[in-house]
Order: structure tokens, then sequence, then C-alpha cells
């Protein structure tokens, strides 16, 4: 018993609850010798280890019988692993991080999967379902069918969904009182839904409707659903051509007259960043067929500080369908402040 209490520390068996209380059981009955190995040997046939984990259990749990069962073997001790030599670790690098203002917040996605941790990846997660957009207020000068200069009000709504589903909205009013007369009162109103497969090719629907109660139409509204190609995707530049066929519905501002046709749409989206804190983006819409339109704008925008910046834009406008009443073209100017948020 002495020589197998003063051995090396040997490895715990793992010896399941209830077999440790049948040998305890068994012990307590004060069953001689023969009877308590015959217990013992039971329990050694039906737990891993064999007689070895019974043999360590027995000096653990019932020390008195260890007389009983010291023919039988021992597990084998635990090698214990020399300790590794330390040499002095080097002091760590001195580094200096610099980023200008226009640069996004540093990325905290380490690997494949967003794999640096708890924290990284619920705020992946949280990107993933969250909106982005601005707000956008300022001062808007039209020169064409009229010569005003009003306020606008603007905001914009977009979504990344999974798959490649993308939601992008759009807002805009814009309002004029001269000489206590209210001039102007229109607004503007779109959504697209659209997919973009890994190859850059892919899929949209989506739709507008506009007031303009100084235009060749009060009211004017599109459907229409395509395929879109991504042709540039890089870290300055992006690039997205679609096209499609739709309806569209006008109602004449002179006759109250309303009119919808089939027509084809061909559209470009481009933006570049000219440098960390302005950039630069154009949008383009042509309509083909009955009420045939092209619509252009232009935007540069540039950060003052952190979430705001200043946004410089000018929409064109031209319809081709003759009208004496109006001009064809419809030129827009607006000077806003811009507050961003989201991804």
């Amino acid at each position: 018993m002495g020589a197998a209490i003063g051995c090396a520390p040997l490895a715990q068996a793992d010896l399941p609850q209830n077999y440790i209380a049948l040998l305890q059981e068994a012990d307590n009955r004060d069953l001689p010798a023969d009877r308590f190995l015959e217990t013992a040997d039971m329990v050694a046939v039906l737990v891993e280890g064999g007689r070895a984990a019974v043999h360590q259990a027995v000096l653990d749990h019932i020390p008195d019988r260890a007389g009983d069962v010291a023919d039988w073997p021992l597990p084998e001790p635990e090698p214990v692993a020399p300790e590794p030599e330390t040499e002095p670790s080097a002091a760590p690098a001195e580094t200096h991080e610099t980023r200008s203002l226009g640069e996004g917040p540093v990325s905290i996605s380490g690997g494949p999967g967003d794999s640096s941790g708890w924290l990284a990846g619920s705020l992946s997660r949280m990107r993933d379902d969250s909106w982005s957009g601005h707000f956008r207020a300022g001062v808007q000068l039209a020169r064409g069918n009229t010569d005003l200069t009003h306020f606008n009000f603007a905001v914009e709504l977009d979504r990344e969904l999974e798959k490649g589903w993308r939601i992008d909205s759009q807002f805009e009013y814009f309002i004029s009182d001269q000489s206590d007369q209210l001039t102007q009162d229109d607004w503007l109103v779109e959504l697209r839904a659209s997919r973009i497969l890994d190859s850059g090719i892919g899929y949209y629907a989506g739709g507008s409707y506009e007031r303009d109660l100084v235009g060749i139409y009060n009211n004017s509204a599109f459907f229409t659903a395509g395929a879109i190609w991504h042709v540039l995707d890089g870290e300055r530049v992006d690039w997205g051509l679609r096209g499609g066929v739709g309806q569209r519905y006008r109602e004449y501002a002179l006759s109250g007259e309303t009119t919808t046709d089939w027509v084809l749409e061909g559209g470009s989206s481009f933006s570049f960043d000219i440098s960390d804190t302005t950039r630069f983006g154009s949008e383009t819409t042509a309509y083909l067929g009955g009420g045939s339109r092209i619509d252009q704008r232009f935007t540069l925008t540039t950060r003052i500080f952190e979430d705001w910046a200043v946004q410089t834009a000018l929409r064109i406008e031209r319809e081709f369908e003759d009208q004496s009443t109006h001009d064809e073209t419809d030129a827009r100017l607006d000077v806003s402040l811009l507050y961003s948020f989201g991804g």
C-alpha cells in the first residue's frame, strides 16, 4: 500500500460515477477480499481502462481496499513535458498608424468568413442587415420652362441583402414660395430592387413617380424590369449598365389627357472617388419609344467633417415629344448640405 501511494503522480481514472458507487456499496457490505475482487473484476470488464482504471478508482475513493487490488496494474503515469527554454522577447516594434481624413474605418475582418472574432462577425451581420443612405437639404436653381430659385429636400435609403440582392430608393421634394404665393410643389419617388450574380450579370425591377407642376407633364410614372451588367467594381470606381423594357404613364399639363406607352430603358450608374474626401457620380436614364426621354444627373460630393458633406448636383431632362408651349430641356442645379449614415 505504501509503495502504491509513494509512486509518481498517476493519470486520473475516468471511471463513471455509477461504477464508483457500485464499488463503494461492495465495500460498505464488508465483503471479504475475494468477493470484493469479484465485484471489482466485473467493473473492470465494463469500463475503459480495465483493471488499471479500477485500481486507480479504489486508491482515490476506497483507500481501505487498496490491499485487495495491490496485484492489479496501475495506469501509466502522465508524461511531464519539459518546460521550454524561454528567451527574452524582443520589444514590439513601434508602429505609427496614420489615416487620411477621408478613409473609412479600419477593417475588422481578418480572414475567410470574417473569422477575426465574435465582435467582427457581429458587426458584419449588423452591416449586412442595416440600411444606409443620406439626407439632403439645399437650394435649387431651375432654368428652362421656369426660372425659379427654390428649396429641396431629399432622402435616399439603400439596403444590401443576402445572395446579391439590393434595394435602392429615393424621395425628393421641391418647394418654392415667391411673393407669398406657392409656385412649385413637386416631388419624385424612385425604387429599384436588383440582384447581381458572381459573374457581374444580374437583373432588376423598379419604378418611379414624378409630379412636376411646371413641366410638360403634371404627373408621370414608369415601371421597368431588365438586366444589369456590373462593368467595374473597384476600390475607387464603380460602373453598372442596365437595360430593360417597361411602361411609361404621362398626364399632360395643359389638356389633362393621359397616355401609357411601352418603352425600352437604358441606364448607366457611375461613381469615381477623386480623392479620399471627394466623389463624382453620374446617373443616366433613357427611354426609347412612346414619350422618349433622357434624364442625366451629375453630382460632386465633398466631405467636410465626419458624416457631413456638401453636394453640388446638375440634373438635365430632355423630353423628345414636341410641345410648343414648353421647352424640351430642363436644367436644375442643386447645392445641398448632405448627411450620410450607415455603410
